[in-house]
């Protein structure tokens, strides 16, 4: 896996986390515990910090940017950003769920459980409030959920991380880029 130094600063990875060494990580990136990062996503902290929390997943794919000194990324606790996603800086708080194909400019600002659908488009500079369900392009809310439902994103994205570190520990040996998401998703819906 690149692990990157860029200015002075290298990644962080803690050891209670995975980063698939398919992934590329530059600069002033910190992966907390029981984090998984996926193959092919390419995390560049190279102007500012990205800092991804405690049980979220960054799935295939995901592009991770810092244009400026002003464009950090901070990733709540418990958030699932899907394949294909790009974030050019943005703070997200905690129980959050970015579904695939999201482009998220500088500076946005992204509440407590919220979720944003496929293919949208989140503006510089938009604030987003807690538990509100978001779509398009630019973003339009659609509806809003309810506590219960952001309690039921935090088991998900905790069953994410637990299923892969249970794998991981089972077979040490094995690279995590040979399990597939579909493989993955499968183990999911046994668990479930």
């Amino acid at each position: 896996m690149p692990i990157i130094e860029y200015n002075g600063k290298k990644p962080e990875i803690s050891p209670n986390s995975y980063v698939s060494p398919q992934s590329t990580l530059i600069g002033d990136v910190k992966v907390n515990d029981n984090a998984i990062v996926w193959p092919g996503s390419i995390i560049r902290a190279e102007n500012s910090p990205i800092i991804i929390g405690e049980y979220s997943t960054i799935f295939d794919g995901v592009m991770m940017l810092t244009r400026s000194q002003r464009s950090s990324i901070n990733i709540g606790r418990y958030c699932i950003i899907e394949s294909g996603v790009a974030l050019l800086g943005c703070f997200m708080e905690d129980y959050v769920q970015i579904k695939e194909g999201t482009l998220i400019y500088e500076d946005a600002s992204i509440g407590e459980g919220v979720i944003i659908m496929n293919g949208s488009q989140v503006p510089p500079g938009l604030t987003i409030p807690a538990r509100t369900v978001m779509r398009g392009i630019p973003v339009e809310s659609i509806r809003e959920q309810t506590r219960n439902d952001v309690l039921k994103q935090k088991d998900r994205a905790e069953n994410y991380s637990q299923l892969f570190i249970k794998i991981k520990n089972q077979l040490p040996n094995a690279q995590g880029y040979l399990l597939t998401l579909s493989d993955f998703l499968k183990l999911m819906i046994k668990k479930e």
